[in-house]
């Protein structure tokens, strides 16, 4: 009987580290392409290739590697962070979220200015069709927080857990892998980054619901970008 509990034991153990193993080389998979992405903003000069790249390298491989988890049953979408949620929850937890994050992005680089660092390197090339310049800040930058935050948040958390359950560690590790994702845009853009995905991760941890962070993520980055809503208003720098 001791003998077969042990083999018993033996077989959970090496079942779990094959299935961590899985899922760090998954995650490996998955954020490989945002790095290498942004030897695009260096050397793309055409949004078109660059648009084109970005939307299957960003968007659709990341999203078809989570469905497949979920479709193949190696994942659950609550293993994700994907679950019902009162619309009361949701709304506070997406305009706390868009609010603090919005704040940091556009003071952030004021406080820090004067850190020493590297400039960027390049960046995404001006879209000089209004038509696709308006779909990119729509769906495009909607589809940038779904995606980021299902790599980087819902999926980064299941797999550090398998390591640990400091919340501190984790915060900071995922802060740093989301921070240097954004390495082609200077040293300071790496550091607020790191910030709101810390931010993100927080939030995520204590509340395990990762739908109104994307509606979030979407707009912090829609501000910023689109010109629509006044970034003074979130000023105070």
């Amino acid at each position: 009987m001791h003998t077969e509990k042990n083999t018993s034991n033996s077989t959970k153990v090496y079942g779990q580290r094959d299935s961590t193993v899985f899922h760090l080389l998954i995650f490996l998979l998955l954020v490989v392409p945002f790095y290498l992405n942004d030897f695009a903003n260096i050397f793309i000069n055409d949004w078109r290739l660059w648009l084109l790249i970005d939307y299957i390298g960003l968007k659709l491989f990341p999203i078809m590697i989570i469905l497949w988890l979920v479709l193949s049953s190696r994942m659950q979408v609550g293993e994700l962070g994907i679950r019902k949620q009162g619309i009361g929850p949701f709304i506070a937890l997406f305009v706390a979220v868009a609010f603090v994050g919005t704040f940091i992005d556009q003071n952030g680089y004021q406080v820090i200015e004067d850190l020493p660092g590297y400039s960027p390197l390049g960046g995404m090339p001006p879209i000089d069709n209004a038509s696709w310049d308006w779909f990119d800040l729509t769906v495009g930058l909607f589809l940038v927080g779904v995606v980021e935050e299902l790599v980087f948040r819902g999926y980064m958390l299941n797999l550090l857990q398998r390591f640990t359950n400091n919340t501190v560690v984790i915060v900071v590790l995922s802060a740093i892998v989301f921070g240097l994702i954004h390495w082609s845009l200077g040293f300071h853009s790496v550091l607020v980054t790191a910030i709101i995905g810390a931010v993100f991760m927080f939030a995520y941890i204590k509340t395990k619901a990762l739908l109104p962070i994307m509606l979030a993520h979407f707009a912090v980055n829609f501000i910023d970008f689109a010109g629509v809503i006044p970034k003074s208003i979130f000023k105070i720098i």
